[in-house]
């Protein structure tokens, strides 16, 4: 369902964002739908388990690629609910770190222009409705979030691979979160230092971990549980993303 226009106030209102999209058009070359388990069963999982879901926080967007799916489910559900996509677009530590990958930002003049392929990705898809991009650094977003007295049903981090950086994402942006949301964690299994934080953190905030190859879903009604399936899954081969 589209944000309405009318007498609720949607969340690029409250941030003062005004509409992005207005007047973009795609730009044709640099669409590429391309992202890591993006499609998740965890996001319908929480979407589902949420009652009547207003709002979805998202840091680390990359391409759009779970936001797109996000608002595929939200639309086939036919909820009244908008995803925040938070993300400097300046990629990661690995896109410095690893020869090679400085060229997947697609740099114009050094600076990193990927925005571009996520706003022409979202735009494409066709969900430019649900999707309000947030162009920043996670703690700040945060910081101004809470601030403003922000409150999320679902909270998907996708951000930092590091330990430190993962825990503080976790510990930022759990108080955002409403008393029967949920909190997806990708990359749980995948990378060790978010694997270590999300276990951590739940122990933490005494909140039961649920986990798949590739994400974690945590909570925060604690007396909440799932029946999993168990099956077996090659680990993918994974490389510094």
């Amino acid at each position: 369902m589209a944000k309405d226009q009318g007498d609720k106030q949607g969340i690029a209102d409250k941030l003062g964002l005004g509409d992005v999209f207005d007047g973009f058009k795609p730009i044709k070359s640099r669409v590429d739908m391309q992202g890591w388990n993006s499609d998740h069963q965890f996001f319908t999982v929480a979407l589902n388990n949420v009652p009547d879901p207003k709002l979805i926080i998202e840091l680390g967007v990359w391409k759009g690629m779970s936001c797109i799916h996000m608002a595929e489910v939200i639309k086939a559900n036919d909820l009244d609910c908008e995803i925040l996509a938070i993300d400097t677009w300046l990629g990661s530590s690995a896109h410095l770190s690893s020869a090679g990958r400085r060229e997947e930002l697609s740099p114009e003049n050094g600076y990193p222009s990927i925005y571009k392929t996520f706003l022409s990705n979202v735009k494409t898809a066709g969900h430019d409705d649900v999707v309000v991009p947030l162009p920043m650094d996670g703690n700040s977003a945060a910081y101004a979030l809470k601030r403003l007295k922000v409150q999320a049903d679902v909270i998907h981090i996708d951000a930092s691979h590091e330990y430190e950086s993962a825990l503080m994402d976790f510990r930022n942006y759990w108080p955002m979160l409403k008393p029967n949301g949920m909190l997806i964690i990708d990359d749980y299994a995948g990378w060790p230092g978010v694997t270590r934080a999300a276990c951590e953190f739940a122990a933490e905030v005494d909140r039961p971990l649920f986990g798949s190859h590739g994400k974690a879903l945590l909570p925060k009604n604690p007396h909440l549980s799932f029946d999993l399936r168990i099956r077996g899954k090659k680990r993918y081969n994974r490389k510094d993303k």
